[in-house]
């Protein structure tokens, strides 16, 4: 599958300033001072997260960070000091049921017209050989060119 560059700040910034419901003064409310705006929001919750605060975006969803140790299954050992399995972090990702009614919406409306995929993350070689085994898209469907990497 193809690398999608992901959305930055300044990316974000970009897309906040053009809106058309952006009714502030584009001289004093610039794409840098957005920038700027995103980056603090940003470092903030990063140190959330690693102070172990959950985030909520709203919207969106939650960022979750949990501990875990190892308790000895799938051939790693108990969590022990000596034998270098220490406890770790991880972080869960969630998001509301709007935000996931609305991408699987727009997942089988872009298969009904032929887009396989979402706009920007399409289906794996992998994928579409299931999906064309289950019916869900024709024998003959391919991912365009560029999709893929």
């Amino acid at each position: 599958m193809a690398r999608v560059k992901a959305l930055s700040a300044y990316k974000m910034a970009k897309r906040i300033y053009n809106r058309e419901d952006n009714v502030y003064d584009k001289k004093v409310i610039t794409k840098q001072l957005i920038t700027n705006i995103l980056l603090m929001y940003m470092d903030e919750c990063r140190k959330a997260l690693a102070e172990g605060e959950r985030i909520e975006i709203s919207k969106v969803g939650s960022i979750i960070p949990e501990v875990k140790v190892h308790i000895g299954n799938f051939n790693l050992p108990m969590c022990n000091k000596d034998g270098g399995n220490p406890p770790y972090t991880k972080l869960k990702i969630t998001r509301n049921n709007l935000l996931s009614e609305t991408m699987n919406r727009n997942l089988l409306r872009n298969i009904e017209s032929g887009i396989y995929g979402l706009d920007k993350l399409p289906f794996s070689k992998q994928q579409m050989d299931i999906l064309k085994k289950s019916g869900y898209i024709p024998e003959d469907a391919e991912i365009e060119k560029g999709d893929e990497g």
